[in-house]
C-alpha cells in the first residue's frame, strides 16, 4: 500500500512537472511570435523595401526573355514616330495612336482616343536607350512595377499604421500573379507607369491629413510649410498620374472617399469636408482635361471604333464583368489576353443571374456587417473599386471578346492585397498585444508564407504565357477553345513562324466557330500556299472574298497566286480590283506593273512603278521600273531611275543588278 501510495505521489509530481514544462514551451512560443512580429514592426523602411524588390524581381525575373508581343508591334516596332526627339514634343499635342494617322491603310481602325502624353516619352526616351531590344523595355516594365509595389507598402501603413499589415499587402501586391499582364506585356506598362505616381500622390496626401491634424501642441517650427509642400506635391504628381493614364483622375474619388470614412460626424458635414478636401484635385484635373480636349475633342472616352449598344446591354454585362474581377483577384490561375466575352442581352441568362445574385449577397453582408466593419476594410474597398470605375464604361468596347482585361486589376491589387493582409492578421491575431504562440497564430503566419511562394510560383507560370505571340495566343485558346479570336491569332503566330501545317489546324478550328469571318479564310489560303498546296490556297481566298468582295488581302493574294502560277491575265484582274480598295498601297501597285511587264504593256506598267516610287520609295521598284523605261526606249529616265534605286538598295544582290543594268545602258549609249 505505501508503494503504491508513493507511486501515485509520484506520479501526480509528475504530471505538475511535465505541465510546468508544457506551459513554459507554450510561453517560450508565445514570446518567439511576439518577438517575431516586434522585429517586424521595428524593421527599417529600407529593408521593408528591400525585401519587396527582391520578391518583385524574383516573381518576374523571366518576363524579361520575352519578346514584343500584341500592340508592341504596332506601338513599338513599326512606329516611325519614336526614332525622333521631336515625338517628346508631340506627345503633349497628339494622342498615342498618332502615327496611325501616317499609315494610309484602311485595314488599320480609326485611333483610339488616348491621350497619355507621359507615356509617349516613355516609349520615345526608351528607344533612343534599347531601340528593338526587347529586354531593355522588359526591365523597365519591371521596374516600374517594383516602385509601385514600394508605393503600395508606404500607403498602406500610412493607413494601417502597421508595419506587418504593409509589408504582407506590399508583398501580396509585389508577386500577385494577376500583373503578369502589365509586366510582361510590354505595352502594358500604362498601368504601373500611372501607378507610381498614382500611389505617391496618395502617399503625399495620407502624410499631408496626419501632420495638419496633428495637435497644435507637437508641431514644430517650419511645421506648416512641411504640411503644405506635402500637399503641393500630392497635386503635381497626382497631375503627372493624369497625364500617365486618365484611370488616374479617379484619385479624386479616392481621396472624397477616403475622407468620407476617417471623418465623424452627420452624413452631409462628412459629404461637404469630403468634397472640399478633394478639390484641390478636382481643379488640378483641368491641367490634364484642357489640354486632352484641345488634342482629342472631348472630355470624357469616346471610343469611334465601338458601335451602337443599348445601355440595358452595358447594365446587363456590369455584374458579370464586376464577378469576372473579382474572381481574378482571388484566383489569378489560367489568366488570359481574352476570355470570349459577350454582352448579356437577357435578364433571364444566367450569365446575368448567377454573377447578380453573388454580388447581391456581397452586398447585402457589407450592409449587414456595416457597424461592425472596420475603417480598414472600408478603406481596402476604396483601393479595390474606386480605380476599376473607370473601365467599366462598357459601351465604348469595340470588340466584345475584349470586355475584361487583366491589366484593369492592375491597381486594385493593392486594395485586394490589403484586404487580405487584415484578414491573416486579425485572424491569426498578429499583433502585439494579443500575439501568442497559438496554432491559429503559428498557422498565420505560415499562411502569409505559403501565399508568397505559391503566388510567386503562379506568376512564374503566367509569365511564360507571354514570352512571344504564339505564347500568348496558344494560351489563349487553351483557356478559351470557343474564342475564334483566341484560334486565329494562334494560326497567325503560326504563320509568322512558317509552321503552315499547325497554322492550318488552328485556323481551320477559328474558321469552324465563325464561318462569316473573311479574315480566317484569307489567313487559311496563306498557310495553303505556305504549305505548297495551291489549288487549297486559291479556294480559301475565294471563299473569302465570297464572304467579303472588298478584302484587300485576299484580292492581292490571289493576284500574287495567279502571277505566280503565270496566270497573268487574272493576276491583272485581282490586283486591279486590289487597289480599287485601296489606291495608295505601293506594294500592289508595284505586283501590278510586274504583271503588266510579263503581259509586254510597258506603258501601263511603267504607270504603276511610278505610282508605287510616289508612294513608298523602294530600290526594287525602281529598278523594275529602269527596266519598262528600257524597253519604251527612254533610256534616260531609266538612268535616272536606276541612280535613285542605287542610293536606296539594302542589299549587295539588288546592288548588283542595278549596277550592271546602269553599266550596259551607259555602253549602249556610248556606242
Amino acid at each position: 500500500m505505501a508503494l503504491t501510495k508513493t507511486n501515485a505521489r509520484n506520479h501526480a509530481v509528475s504530471a505538475r512537472a511535465g505541465s510546468g514544462r508544457s506551459a513554459e514551451v507554450s510561453a517560450a512560443r508565445g514570446e518567439g511570435v511576439r518577438g517575431l512580429i516586434a522585429s517586424i514592426e521595428s524593421l527599417a523602411a529600407s529593408r521593408a523595401v528591400l525585401l519587396i524588390c527582391l520578391l518583385s524581381l524574383l516573381a518576374y525575373a523571366n518576363s524579361l526573355g520575352g519578346e514584343f508581343v500584341f500592340d508592341d508591334t504596332d506601338q513599338i516596332v513599326t512606329n516611325q514616330n519614336l526614332r525622333s526627339w521631336t515625338n517628346l514634343s508631340r506627345a503633349f499635342t497628339s494622342h498615342v495612336w498618332a502615327f496611325r494617322d501616317q499609315q494610309h491603310s484602311i485595314e488599320s481602325p480609326p485611333p483610339l482616343p488616348y491621350y497619355r502624353p507621359i507615356f509617349t516619352v516613355m516609349l520615345t526616351v526608351e528607344y533612343r536607350f534599347f531601340g528593338l531590344w526587347p529586354q531593355g523595355w522588359h526591365l523597365v516594365s519591371l521596374l516600374l512595377h517594383t516602385l509601385s509595389s514600394v508605393g503600395v507598402f508606404y500607403v498602406i501603413l500610412l493607413l494601417s499604421r502597421r508595419k506587418i499589415v504593409a509589408l504582407f499587402a506590399a508583398c501580396l501586391f509585389a508577386v500577385h500573379p494577376i500583373h503578369a499582364e502589365s509586366v510582361s506585356w510590354i505595352s502594358g506598362m500604362t498601368d504601373p507607369l500611372f501607378s507610381v505616381f498614382f500611389l505617391a500622390s496618395f502617399s503625399f496626401y495620407l502624410k499631408y491629413r496626419r501632420d495638419s491634424s496633428a495637435p497644435a501642441k507637437f508641431s514644430k517650427p517650419g511645421s506648416e510649410r512641411r504640411v503644405g509642400r506635402f500637399l503641393a506635391m500630392s497635386v503635381l504628381l497626382f497631375i503627372l498620374a493624369a497625364f500617365s493614364k486618365e484611370t488616374a483622375l479617379s484619385l479624386v474619388l479616392l481621396v472624397f472617399s477616403y475622407e468620407v470614412v476617417e471623418n465623424t460626424g452627420a452624413t452631409i458635414s462628412r459629404m461637404s469636408l469630403a468634397a472640399q478636401r478633394a478639390l484641390p484635385f478636382a481643379a488640378a484635373s483641368l491641367i490634364y482635361l484642357i489640354p486632352r480636349y484641345a488634342v482629342l475633342g472631348e472630355l470624357m472616352w469616346t471610343n469611334p471604333q465601338a458601335p451602337d449598344r443599348p445601355w440595358t446591354h452595358t447594365l446587363l454585362t456590369l455584374p458579370f464583368v464586376l464577378a469576372s474581377y473579382l474572381f481574378h483577384l482571388a484566383w489569378p490561375v489560367g489568366l488570359s489576353v481574352t476570355y470570349d466575352t459577350r454582352f448579356i442581352t437577357s435578364a433571364a441568362s444566367p450569365l446575368f443571374l448567377l454573377p447578380a445574385a453573388a454580388l447581391t449577397v456581397i452586398l447585402a453582408a457589407l450592409f449587414g456587417y456595416r457597424k461592425r466593419m472596420g475603417r480598414e476594410v472600408w478603406l481596402a474597398l476604396l483601393l479595390i473599386f474606386v480605380p476599376l470605375l473607370p473601365v467599366l464604361k462598357l459601351g465604348q468596347v469595340s470588340r466584345e471578346e475584349f470586355l475584361v482585361f487583366d491589366h484593369y486589376l492592375y491597381l486594385s491589387a493593392a486594395g485586394w492585397s490589403y484586404l487580405i493582409a487584415i484578414g491573416v492578421t486579425k485572424l491569426g491575431s498578429l499583433d502585439l498585444k494579443s500575439a501568442a504562440g497559438s496554432r491559429k497564430t503559428r498557422a498565420a503566419l505560415a499562411a502569409m508564407v505559403f501565399i508568397l511562394l505559391g503566388s510567386i510560383a503562379v506568376t512564374a507560370s503566367e509569365n511564360r504565357a507571354w514570352s512571344d505571340s504564339y505564347s500568348v495566343w496558344s494560351n489563349a485558346a487553351r483557356v478559351r477553345p470557343s474564342s475564334w479570336a483566341a484560334q486565329y491569332n494562334t494560326g497567325l503566330a503560326l504563320l509568322d513562324q512558317n509552321r503552315f501545317l499547325d497554322a492550318s489546324d488552328a485556323l481551320g478550328r477559328a474558321a469552324a466557330i465563325k464561318p462569316d469571318e473573311a479574315a480566317i479564310f484569307d489567313a487559311l489560303g496563306r498557310a495553303s500556299d505556305g504549305a505548297g498546296n495551291t489549288r487549297e490556297a486559291e479556294d480559301n481566298y475565294k471563299r473569302a472574298l465570297e464572304v467579303d468582295p472588298l478584302l484587300f488581302e485576299s484580292l492581292n493574294n490571289l493576284g500574287t497566286l495567279y502571277f505566280r502560277l503565270g496566270k497573268y491575265a487574272a493576276a491583272e484582274a485581282s490586283l486591279v480590283a486590289a487597289i480599287k480598295v485601296r489606291p495608295a498601297a505601293a506594294r500592289t501597285r508595284f505586283n501590278l506593273g510586274i504583271c503588266r511587264a510579263r503581259l509586254g504593256r510597258y506603258d501601263e506598267a511603267a504607270r504603276e512603278f511610278e505610282q508605287a516610287t510616289e508612294l513608298e520609295p523602294d530600290a526594287e521598284a525602281f529598278y523594275e521600273l529602269a527596266l519598262a523605261y528600257e524597253k519604251l526606249g527612254r533610256n534616260r529616265d531609266a538612268e535616272n531611275a536606276l541612280t535613285r534605286g542605287g542610293s536606296l538598295t539594302a542589299t549587295q544582290e539588288l546592288a548588283g543588278r542595278i549596277s550592271n543594268e546602269m553599266s550596259r545602258l551607259r555602253g549602249e549609249r556610248n556606242r
